[in-house]
């Protein structure tokens, strides 16, 4: 029955993504999503008999997920964007490091450099800006930013850990799990204690394009559809039924619905990059 559900709750929202485009600018959307914001956000899309139930992730760390175990969680610190509004993904790429012990501010992935930033501009009435995969466009300090894909944290995390491994001697792999699904993920990095950075949406809302909120990239002629609602988060856990995230805008292990996390993570192309200490 519950798989039943599942798959309805899908096809609501495959159906609803194309009419949610209410003209807002998809960071403005960001702020009006955090004001109506539950700590049970996805619940609201299943049934009244799953909604009563309370999700209060216990500490212990389980493996052999069943319907009556324990989620496996990994215990990262947690960070909120309260400062940064549309700067979800140096908050969740700072979460992770400083996972590994680093001392590091969210504000310090751009401020210092270690992420790039760019805004857009206007020329000959056409809107140009750079490649989010390689830098993070806009101001994440303002709601009329935007944000970054993978490629640009994969460069942010290598600018901050080359010289960290030549001070501390400690050595850090950074891995590109674009393409692998959730489950996978959970199998191989949150089984084994490596909490993941993830790009999915905004309380696990359907995405959508506002072809107003597009640019062409500057050096490539190539138009860059910006995807509203988009959000970055870094999974921490899993159980039977839900995934959980240390979700920026909400708190830390949010719970989000196997099936819905999945939809959105694979709507934002399936993006995913983790951090690994290398043994000597």
């Amino acid at each position: 029955m519950k798989k039943f559900l599942c798959t309805l709750v899908l096809a609501v929202a495959l159906v609803s993504c194309g009419k949610k485009d209410d003209g807002i600018h998809p960071l403005g959307s960001r702020e009006k999503q955090l004001e109506s914001a539950t700590v049970q956000t996805v619940k609201e899309t299943v049934t009244e008999e799953e909604t009563s139930e309370e999700e209060t992730p216990p500490k212990a760390v389980r493996k052999n997920i069943s319907e009556d175990s324990d989620p496996v969680i990994v215990d990262v610190p947690y960070y909120s964007q309260e400062k940064y509004p549309t700067g979800c993904e140096l908050v969740s790429t700072s979460m992770v490091l400083a996972f590994y012990g680093f001392d590091i501010k969210a504000g310090d992935i751009v401020k210092k450099g270690y992420l790039k930033s760019a805004e857009l501009h206007n020329k000959d009435k056409k809107l140009y800006g750079a490649d989010p995969e390689k830098v993070f466009i806009g101001n994440p300090d303002k709601h009329s930013g935007y944000g970054c894909m993978s490629g640009a944290v994969i460069l942010a995390l290598q600018r901050f850990l080359t010289p960290q491994e030549y001070i501390s001697g400690d050595r850090y792999e950074i891995k590109d799990l674009g393409g692998m699904w959730l489950d996978e993920i959970c199998e191989e990095y949150i089984d084994n204690g490596v909490p993941v950075i993830v790009w999915c949406s905004i309380n696990m809302n359907p995405t959508f394009i506002n072809l107003r909120n597009s640019w062409i990239i500057e050096g490539t002629g190539e138009r860059y559809i910006w995807k509203s609602n988009e959000h970055c988060l870094v999974l921490t856990g899993y159980d039977s039924e839900n995934y959980y995230f240390n979700d920026p805008l909400v708190r830390k292990n949010t719970s989000y619905k196997k099936c819905i996390a999945e939809r959105r993570y694979m709507e934002m192309g399936m993006q995913a990059v983790a951090v690994e200490k290398v043994s000597p």
